[in-house]
């Protein structure tokens, strides 16, 4: 995967509602990556159906952004690993991104103690460390890429989980609303669990 490819899916899962960004992202690397957020799980925009293995089930929150998950034996045998692996970091970052973006927006219509709750220094500190350890991590990956140094990967998902953590909890309870921002953290950890997770354990190239 390049650089430029990385940055599209980081820039797709920021930019845009989830549906449409998975729209986006199947149709721009139907050719170019095989395979991806595939590997017999496809995650693709529905109406929150769940059919793995012949079990169907239904899933609330992915109903809500319009996805569903469904299962293919055949395209399992297609999965690039690395390419999932790559994928599921840039969406996950973009993700991140967009929950943090969220959060500010809904703390900018709040008052504490009589002044905008974003005017406080340690919400200001935390959005600000938040958003820097991002910023960070896309460096970071964008130098990956063109080293070929794919070492510790597991340990970067992590470092994600965590932020996104942190970036949720902003919003307070109303970030567990559905449609909130761990509405979006819920989606994040499906595309680690299906895609960054198991990949983890092949070799890159």
């Amino acid at each position: 995967m390049s650089e430029n490819e990385f940055n599209r899916i980081h820039c797709l899962f920021m930019n845009h509602e989830p549906a449409e960004a998975v729209r986006q992202l199947r149709d721009e690397f139907a050719d170019r990556l095989s395979g991806l957020f595939s590997g017999g799980h496809q995650l693709q925009p529905g109406n929150g159906a769940v059919d793995i293995r012949g079990v169907s089930e239904w899933d609330r929150v992915l109903a809500y952004l319009g996805l569903s998950l469904q299962y293919n034996e055949e395209e399992s045998s297609k999965a690039d690993n690395a390419t999932q692996l790559i994928a599921s970091v840039a969406a996950r970052i973009g993700l991140l991104m967009r929950v943090l973006e969220m959060s500010w927006r809904h703390l900018s219509t709040r008052k504490s103690f009589g002044i905008k709750t974003t005017r406080h220094q340690l919400v200001k500190a935390e959005f600000a460390d938040i958003s820097s350890q991002a910023g960070l991590l896309l460096l970071q990956w964008r130098m990956r890429l063109a080293i070929g140094d794919f070492e510790g990967v597991e340990a970067d998902h992590w470092h994600i989980t965590v932020l996104t953590n942190r970036a949720e909890k902003l919003m307070g309870g109303h970030g567990y609303l559905l449609g909130a921002t761990h509405t979006l953290s819920y989606l994040s950890m499906m595309i680690y669990s299906l895609y960054g997770k198991t990949a983890g354990h092949y070799a890159m190239p």
